[in-house]
């Protein structure tokens, strides 16, 4: 049997940063590899106006931009985590889709994973009213209801100095606490 994985998912606001220093302090503690996951989602018929608004070049072309810019950020949050966390260079995966579909099918094609760690506030909730479902975090309370395996929520107020604080700092200088 391969070594377990503990999947974060890394939207690029600073409570997914949170949740990935809270992943990889679970990663070290568990032996666990670490991975990282971004879903790429380009609305079919953006705006409602259908398919025509957009050239199927313009959208292709779109999405590779925004493909290179999640690797580009993938692979600095996995070097800052190798770098300061003390467990290895966490691999990563790049999704097209909606996340609460994609991150299910990542699970089960990955049958190692014993945990999903999310944010539970990321760019989807973060400028939203307060209420339930906010503070459950849309993303978070949708893989607890699809997956079978643990999912954690990071409030964005969790106290860093538990964790592998570097990841989450804007000063990479200042490294873990």
């Amino acid at each position: 049997m391969s070594d377990p994985v503990l999947l974060t998912a890394i939207d690029g606001s600073q409570n997914a940063l949170l949740a990935a220093a809270v992943a990889a302090r679970f990663s070290r503690l568990l032996g666990a590899r670490l991975g990282l996951v971004t879903s790429l989602h380009v609305a079919k018929d953006p705006l409602g106006f259908g398919g025509g608004l957009f050239s199927r070049d313009l959208t292709d072309r779109l999405l590779a931009e925004a493909r290179l810019e999640a690797e580009s950020n993938l692979r600095a949050v996995a070097e800052r985590i190798e770098e300061h966390c003390d467990i290895g260079l966490p691999e990563y995966f790049l999704l097209e889709g909606d996340p609460e579909q994609e991150i299910p099918h990542l699970v089960q094609s990955l049958p190692e994973t014993i945990m999903v760690v999310v944010g539970q506030r990321g760019f989807g909730t973060e400028s939203k009213p307060r209420g339930l479902p906010h503070l459950l975090g849309g993303l978070g309370a949708k893989l607890s209801l699809a997956l079978a395996v643990p999912v954690l929520l990071v409030p964005p107020d969790t106290n860093i100095d538990q964790l592998c604080s570097a990841v989450f700092c804007s000063d990479p200088s200042q490294g873990d606490r």
